[in-house]
């Protein structure tokens, strides 16, 4: 998990004002280009807490972050429709279909005016807001590494990546997201350990949520 590992709660000090105005331009990345294949029907649009799980994933990074975007696939104006009711960033991905890495590629390459990426999953929507925030408050007192949640020492998301690593980010290929170039660069990767089984939950099928 690389050497740099504290707990979410040694940026508890900071104040909630503080950390919605960063050190560094912190930006949010979601990633819901998905296909849904396993979940049997769309499940961006699938009721979380009285909202569609897409709304409501983008609801708690834009509590944290001012600056939020959405990779989508083209040609789904509903879904586009719903992120920007959701005040972000409307991204396409074009080459989506080919996989996770793609979608990612083309989300990191249409915000690189930050100077970090915390980069989410739409299917992850149990993540705490206070979670995010000391993602993002060790993205900004750690500017240059990739920062990742920890839950009972499982490695979870959403990740912080700096501006270093986006080039690396456009190229990835295939449908494996970043794990690959998180596993090579390991002593790179600031873990924030947290009591928050949300970054390791991701909802697959009906049945999960």
């Amino acid at each position: 998990m690389g050497d740099g590992v504290v707990s979410g709660g040694a940026f508890a000090g900071l104040s909630r004002n503080a950390q919605r105005t960063p050190l560094v331009a912190i930006a949010a990345l979601v990633l819901a280009a998905g296909a849904s294949r396993r979940f049997g029907s769309d499940k961006r649009l699938h009721p979380i807490h009285g909202q569609p799980m897409l709304a409501r994933s983008l609801a708690l990074y834009r509590e944290v972050l001012g600056d939020v975007a959405a990779v989508v696939r083209p040609g789904e104006p509903a879904i586009a429709a719903l992120v920007a009711a959701a005040d972000c960033r409307v991204v396409e991905a074009a080459d989506a279909a080919l996989g996770m890495a793609h979608s990612l590629a083309a989300g990191v390459a249409a915000m690189r005016h930050a100077d970090g990426l915390l980069i989410g999953l739409a299917d992850m929507p149990f993540v705490r807001p206070n979670t995010l925030r000391a993602l993002v408050a060790a993205m900004q007192h750690h500017p240059t590494r990739i920062v990742r949640p920890a839950h009972n020492g499982e490695p979870g998301n959403p990740v912080g990546f700096p501006t270093s690593r986006f080039d690396a980010l456009t190229r990835l290929e295939g449908d494996a997201g970043a794990r690959h170039m998180l596993a090579g660069c390991a002593p790179d990767v600031f873990t924030v350990r947290v009591d928050d089984v949300g970054v390791l939950r991701d909802v697959d099928r009906a049945s999960e949520v």
